[in-house]
């Protein structure tokens, strides 16, 4: 992208505000002269990728289905079995070998919600 003011191609893009799912607002400045502006962009199809406002794909291999995934539903209902019991996160993180904060997000359905 050539710079407005003097020319050059040394242009650097700073942000970028998506408008929508068709138009992008990028603001650039130039290297060379220090000049600042702003372009905006339109799509006459939307660009491939995330879209705002629409939902994604439900269908995703989640929990179990992950191939690297350490934990099973019965190790989830356990835990939160075991969190309840009033064991601490440490503790149950040792005995399934994963990670005190991982244990955190199970208890409270920021990971694993779907069980």
């Amino acid at each position: 992208m050539r710079c407005r003011a003097c020319n050059s191609r040394n242009t650097r893009v700073t942000s970028t505000f998506h408008k929508n799912a068709a138009t992008t607002i990028r603001y650039c400045r130039c290297l060379d002269c220090k000049a600042r502006y702003q372009t905006l962009e339109r799509y006459v199809t939307p660009k491939p990728g995330f879209m705002f406002g629409v939902k994604r794909d439900n269908n995703q291999a989640r929990g179990e289905r992950i191939s690297s995934s350490v934990l099973t539903e019965d190790n989830i209902r356990e835990i939160r079995r075991l969190s309840a019991a009033k064991q601490t996160y440490v503790e149950i993180a040792k005995q399934f070998g994963i990670h005190k904060d991982t244990v955190y997000k199970i208890v409270n359905r920021k990971s694993w919600a779907h069980v």
